[in-house]
């Protein structure tokens, strides 16, 4: 008797738990995709206020995957009511905030769906944004010293109006095309000592205009350099240039052979060789005879124009690379001059929201 009565008690508190999901459900239905139904109903009768109030109502209870259909279809509703400052706030909601994200419109009328997708891929077009935002750096590339400036990579899906400024004053502007677009910091100051900076980017699009501001921040940490370990040295190239005998322009440049000559060629055969041995010698082991055998020149020559005309064609590979953190290390002297520090300075990249100016 006592397991029946289990049996029945178990069902009974199943019941229960499937009644008050179901209750739960119902009592948010309206935000759980049955928002499409009650929006799409309102715009079929034109009546545009009511969808907009019932959206923006709504808009925060929403799930996730659903506010960027929501933000879009304000964005047209606001447009259709010709309230141009809130059309462009939805707008910013929906590039900014949810990334331009993908939309299915296919619940509203085939008329409806079609005025929507249109007005917002006119958008799409021209809207002022960016995919992207990178330190741009080349593969390899060291540094002894502190670099003297940064670049700084911005992706654009459309072509934008910019200004770039740094804390100081407007530094550079134009117009950004589709892609990756590269910008020069000059670094002056920023490897003085840890800290962030901010760079502000102004866009441009008809009568849209935004504010971006990027975080730059630099972290650095010093330790002496080791003295066991003495630094590479590196080659030093000067260009100058000479106009009736007065000297118009010079440049010079530091870098490291990374390319050195190796040939490869055998060591010297000191036996003896009657084509090469000196004059009045009759040593058979003369340490003066510095010959090398035919059969090892020819193998020598061989090798050389089989790897001269070989194909060493490769895949392209991009010298760059896109990062939002990157590490340089280079020597610095001592602020107590008795020495070098090794310096690691760790910069990163954060792009912030854009905002409406």
């Amino acid at each position: 008797m006592e397991i029946w009565k289990l049996i029945f008690y178990s069902i009974a508190m199943r019941n229960k738990i499937l009644t008050a999901l179901v209750l739960l459900l119902a009592a948010g239905g309206a935000l759980f995709g049955a928002w499409r139904t009650e929006v799409a109903t309102y715009l079929g009768s034109a009546e545009y206020r009511e969808a907009g109030d019932y959206l923006l109502s709504n808009y925060q209870s929403l799930e996730a995957g659903d506010r960027p259909e929501a933000s879009a279809l304000l964005a047209f509703i606001f447009n259709k009511q010709g309230e141009a400052n809130s059309e462009r706030r939805w707008l910013l909601e929906y590039f900014e905030t949810q990334a331009g994200a993908n939309t299915d419109f296919s619940f509203l009328d085939i008329a409806v769906e079609g005025e929507v997708t249109a007005f917002l891929n006119g958008w799409r077009m021209k809207y002022p944004r960016l995919s992207g935002v990178y330190l741009v750096t080349h593969k390899g590339e060291n540094f002894l010293s502190a670099p003297t400036s940064l670049v700084i990579g911005l992706e654009a899906p459309v072509e934008i109006l910019y200004k770039f400024s740094d804390e100081k004053a407007p530094r550079q502007g134009g117009l950004l095309h589709r892609g990756l677009n590269l910008i020069a910091l000059q670094a002056e100051g920023l490897f003085d000592a840890s800290g962030t900076h901010v760079l502000t980017l102004d866009f441009k699009s008809g009568d849209i205009q935004l504010r971006k501001e990027l975080a730059l921040e630099v972290r650095l940490s010093a330790e002496p350099a080791s003295a066991g370990q003495p630094r590479p040295m590196d080659l030093e190239y000067s260009l100058k240039m000479f106009v009736g005998g007065n000297q118009v322009a010079s440049s010079r440049k530091t870098g490291r052979d990374k390319n050195p000559l190796d040939l490869n060629i055998p060591p010297v055969n000191l036996r003896a060789n009657p084509m090469f041995k000196p004059p009045h010698s009759n040593d058979p082991f003369d340490p003066d005879n510095r010959g090398v055998s035919i059969l090892d020149a020819i193998n020598v020559a061989y090798g050389l124009l089989k790897d001269l005309f070989k194909n060493k064609q490769e895949p392209y590979q991009s010298s760059i690379e896109k990062q939002t953190s990157v590490t340089y290390t280079y020597f610095q002297g001592s602020p107590e001059g008795s020495g070098e520090n090794q310096v690691s300075a760790v910069i990163m990249l954060r792009a912030k929201p854009a905002r409406m100016l």
